[in-house]
């Protein structure tokens, strides 16, 4: 299942990757909308938290090799969605940012580019192991 995995989180993370840089105001516009509604802590927990938890059960592989990465990703979403259930004023100072980043289109730019291009070499060699 772990091979799987990995595809899935690598395309995932092309695509949103591609879309944080084509599309910076449009991100921009969803945090601040987030911001403005207060439920920031359960729309980004309900999202992140499942994914977070498939890669944990299905790959937590901890051997010094590229499978690391989703594994660390894994943790680190599911860590960062409790955190956002468990104390939602969290999320919110954090938000609170999105003023700067409406202004700042090009850090949504810079993040979606890393993203898309870790995103590409995970792909790359997510789909190499992929069983046949």
């Amino acid at each position: 299942m772990a091979p799987y995995i990995d595809a899935w989180f690598a395309l995932t993370l092309v695509i949103i990757g591609l879309s944080h840089a084509a599309q910076p105001r449009l991100w921009a516009d969803f945090f601040n909308a987030m911001k403005r509604t207060g439920l920031a802590p359960l729309i980004i927990g309900m999202y992140t938290l499942p994914t977070g938890l498939l890669i944990l059960i299905g790959h937590n592989l901890w051997v010094w090799d590229w499978p690391v990465f989703v594994t660390v990703f894994g943790w680190g979403m599911t860590i960062k969605a409790t955190i956002y259930l468990i104390f939602p004023a969290v999320p919110n100072r954090m938000i609170d940012n999105a003023d700067r980043w409406q202004k700042a289109y090009s850090v949504f730019r810079v993040v979606g580019a890393v993203m898309s291009v870790l995103g590409v070499v995970l792909t790359w060699q997510a789909f190499r192991h992929l069983p046949v």
